[in-house]
């Protein structure tokens, strides 16, 4: 494809926007103008949303959870779950499953991207550059950008995990309504490989950190059973918070040693949404690895 717009629902699953041009060639651009000015006007009413007060959010203080409805009533709503009436938030103790057997491993293409991450004042987030995708649900996903929170947002039996990572994939690079969400959660173990990679290219201490750039990696290095995964239908965990997610949670840790969490919880602190409410949700999972009693089995 010789004119790519992507844009990406901003850091921790949120309305961050960033928009990028790559080999824009002029003698198709006269071809495509109105799809980019199409494009153009999505991605302004986009940022304007999103923009208008993404950074009036914290984890703890009068700007907490508690009070993210609060903080834009009209945009951020669903961020008070039940009192609101919004009843598939995200996150949630992954307890009771159901086991599907027409559930298999993931269909997924993943290419590697060169290391571009920045810290949005919430998450340490590396973009993703277009091509990589997921199948799931009839639906192909495009993987944007993949993030962490420390401790770990969901939790398995009432247990937290180190941290969790959230691979955002998008519907499709115009009409980014309907949103897949990998997350794998980390224990205490041996080093990761795949996190050191991060870390020696020089994690972003804060927002005004400049933007990291580095040598490529790829996301399939940092998965680890594929074909063993919890699936609900939830939300984002940050405002706007809206119900829009299908979750894919690894039934295996990942493992992470002491000094690479540390590197990690320095930075971000505790930026994880507390549980909130399941109702009725039903939370399907693989035959592979049964119903996920056995939660502590790390990545090969």
């Amino acid at each position: 494809m010789e004119t790519c717009i992507s844009f990406v629902i901003g850091a921790t699953e949120s309305p961050r926007i960033s928009l990028f041009f790559k080999r824009l060639r002029i003698g198709t651009l006269r071809w495509l103008l109105p799809e980019i000015l199409t494009a153009v006007l999505v991605i302004g009413a986009l940022a304007f949303a999103g923009n208008a007060g993404a950074a009036d959010f914290e984890y703890s203080g009068d700007k907490g959870p508690a009070f993210w409805a609060e903080q834009d009533p009209a945009l951020w709503g669903a961020c008070g779950g039940t009192a609101n009436g919004f009843l598939q938030q995200s996150p949630i103790d992954i307890s009771g499953v159901e086991i599907n057997p027409r559930l298999h491993k993931l269909h997924l293409t993943l290419l590697e991207t060169p290391i571009n991450m920045f810290n949005d004042g919430h998450v340490i987030q590396i973009e993703y550059e277009p091509g990589s995708t997921l199948q799931f649900g009839g639906v192909t996903y495009i993987l944007a950008q993949f993030h962490f929170h420390t401790l770990s947002e969901h939790t398995v039996g009432g247990e937290h995990g180190v941290m969790e990572l959230h691979a955002v994939f998008q519907d499709n690079l115009v009409n980014p309504t309907k949103i897949a969400v990998v997350g794998t959660i980390y224990k205490i173990g041996r080093a990761n490989s795949f996190l050191q990679e991060l870390i020696d290219a020089g994690l972003p201490e804060n927002s005004m950190s400049s933007p990291v750039q580095g040598n490529p990696i790829n996301l399939a290095d940092a998965l680890t059973d594929t074909a063993a995964y919890y699936t609900y239908q939830g939300s984002l965990t940050t405002p706007p918070c809206s119900e829009n997610v299908t979750w894919i949670v690894l039934k295996r840790q990942a493992q992470m040693s002491k000094e690479q969490f540390q590197a990690f919880r320095n930075i971000l602190g505790n930026d994880f949404r507390p549980l909130q409410d399941r109702h009725d949700r039903r939370i399907e999972a693989t035959a592979k690895g049964g119903r996920g009693e056995a939660y502590g089995h790390d990545n090969d």
